[in-house]
Parts: structure tokens; C-alpha cells; sequence
């Protein structure tokens, strides 16, 4: 699941910067699971340490620092790196739906 989140999150940062936590909320959207408290950060984390992503550190309106995380170019290819991947991923799944919706009981 780390694997699918991290590319998730380049996803989402393809659209523009975003704070952890509308990053997790999206991807809880999405997913529809409840992702364990602090994950998020872990992945970004290991994300920025390997150059994919980038935090930028400003004030709130809360007057506290708020992380903001855009994705860089070595980001960008990390994501489309993953295309046949996903492709092969989507084909299999497909094939399972197939076989469950006519085993359905």
C-alpha cells in the first residue's frame, strides 16, 4: 500500500502544492481507507529524502509554520516511471473483477 500511496501523492502534487494533511484526506478519499495516524508524514518524508518531492515551510493563518510540498522534476518521473506498471496492475484487476462478477453468486 506505501508503494501505491507515495505514487498517489506525486499524483496529487502534479496538480499543484498541497499541506500533509490535504494530501492525506485526498487520498483517504480516494482509497477509502482510513490511513494510519502519522503515515502521510513517513511517506513524504522518504519521498523528499529521495529528491521526488520538496517542502516549503510558511506562516498560517494561524500564525503557525505550515509544510507545503510540491514535486520536482525528479518527482514528475518517478510518476510517469510507473505507467506500464499501473497499466499491467489495471489489467490484472480487471481480470479478477471479471472472474468474480461471473462467479457471483
Amino acid at each position: 500500500m506505501k508503494g501505491i500511496i507515495s505514487i498517489l501523492i506525486t499524483k496529487e502534487l502534479v496538480e499543484g502544492p498541497l499541506h500533509g494533511y490535504a494530501l492525506e484526506k485526498r487520498i483517504e478519499e480516494k482509497t477509502g481507507i482510513d490511513l494510519p495516524t502519522g503515515m502521510i508524514y513517513v511517506i513524504l518524508k522518504s519521498l523528499e529524502k529521495k529528491g521526488c518531492i520538496k517542502k516549503e515551510e510558511i506562516i498560517g493563518e494561524s500564525k503557525k509554520i505550515v509544510k507545503k510540498y510540491s514535486i520536482t522534476d525528479k518527482g514528475r518521473d518517478f510518476l510517469f516511471s510507473h505507467k506500464n506498471q499501473l497499466i499491467k496492475m489495471k489489467e490484472i484487476i480487471d481480470d479478477i473483477l471479471k472472474t468474480i462478477e461471473r462467479e457471483k453468486p
